[in-house]
């Protein structure tokens, strides 16, 4: 079996038998043709998988090293192989398996940023100081995605259906298709209600869509994009070190069990399929901050000093619009803003 058609044919097992989410599948995609384009380079073609040694696999990540790659990447690089050749040889592709000794870097487990209830505030209230449309969505966005500990992919993935403001819930697809029940503090459904009915109308326009949160042409946010505006927010904010959304992810576990929220009940919200995952948070913020007065606070999902009024903390069911005719001005000048919407897919992945 040539390279090529094997690395396609590992991507749909990986697809059909595994279930494997777009993300992962594009980083196997992307580590697995990297080492592809280092073996054309330096072997025979055609050239089949039975003719790559250990030697060949050990200069291949010797070369990883010399590039600049962190050690993590490297592990990374090196599972994807290690993968590959297993099911190569599980499936009688290759007599033997020439990953089987090689061995990855040993990487330091980084500690995540952990933002205090006050640095959240302030990312929110940063969010808010944007333009219109733009500034109800990011609020809201990241609204969501705090109080649910919702990873960027599956905030993306919301749709219209999944939303439960009546009981402050949202219905998260998660991993291997399962599903999950997030709990909505109140100060992020109102957030929620106010873009929904205003701002995602604009952005919609005369588009046909479900998806809950979108950029300027109506098509859903990609990640890529989510990313980016949570730094412009932070950079505005002025918080320091690198804060990503999967930053408020990992704040707010930490908050939960600070606040004295059962484990359990905390992974069962967040989606960690392992217990010792949620309980590393445990000691991170013991006594050190007060959730309290973050999430019980009411703040105004607009950004201004005043209370929410009864319209917007009232959480009876609405009907939402697909879409609406927007006047051509008003949409246009949200599609003329050449911002963190339209970026391209890079190559930045979740973590498998």
């Amino acid at each position: 079996m040539h390279w090529q058609s094997g690395i396609e044919e590992f991507l749909g097992h990986l697809r059909s038998d595994r279930n494997a989410s777009p993300n992962t599948i594009w980083a196997y995609k992307n580590d697995l043709n990297q080492l592809v384009d280092y073996l054309a380079a330096r072997q025979p073609a055609p050239s089949s998988w039975d003719e790559i040694t250990e030697d060949i696999l050990a200069a291949y990540v010797g070369t990883l090293a010399e590039r600049g790659y962190t050690t993590s990447t490297i592990a990374r690089k090196i599972a994807a192989l290690k993968t590959l050749f297993h099911w190569l040889n599980q499936r009688g592709h290759i007599q033997r398996d020439p990953s089987l000794k090689l061995k990855s870097p040993r990487v330091q487990k980084r500690v995540p940023r952990l933002l205090t209830p006050e640095e959240v505030e302030r990312l929110f209230e940063a969010a808010s100081a944007g333009a219109l449309p733009r500034s109800a969505r990011d609020r809201a966005l990241l609204e969501v995605i705090y109080s649910t500990g919702m990873r960027v992919s599956e905030a993306i993935n919301l749709r219209l259906g999944d939303l439960s403001l009546e009981t402050n819930e949202i219905r998260c697809a998660g991993r291997g298709d399962r599903y999950r029940l997030a709990p909505l503090l109140p100060r992020a459904a109102a957030a929620l209600r106010q873009y929904l009915a205003h701002a995602r109308l604009e952005l919609a326009g005369n588009v046909n869509t479900d998806y809950v949160f979108l950029n300027p042409q109506g098509a859903k946010l990609t990640r890529q994009a989510v990313w980016l505006m949570t730094r412009q927010c932070a950079k505005a904010a002025q918080l320091e070190g690198d804060v990503t959304p999967h930053t408020l992810r990992h704040s707010r576990a930490a908050h939960l069990l600070s606040s004295g929220e059962d484990v359990r009940r905390v992974q069962e919200w967040l989606g960690h399929a392992n217990l010792a995952t949620t309980q590393m948070y445990r000691s991170r913020l013991s006594g050190t901050f007060r959730p309290a007065q973050l999430t019980e606070s009411a703040v105004n999902p607009a950004g201004q000093s005043e209370a929410p009024s009864a319209e917007m903390t009232s959480l009876a069911p609405v009907s939402v619009p697909l879409s609406v005719s927007s006047s051509a001005s008003a949409h246009q000048s949200a599609s003329a803003q050449p911002e963190y919407d339209s970026l391209p897919q890079s190559s930045t992945t979740d973590q498998r």
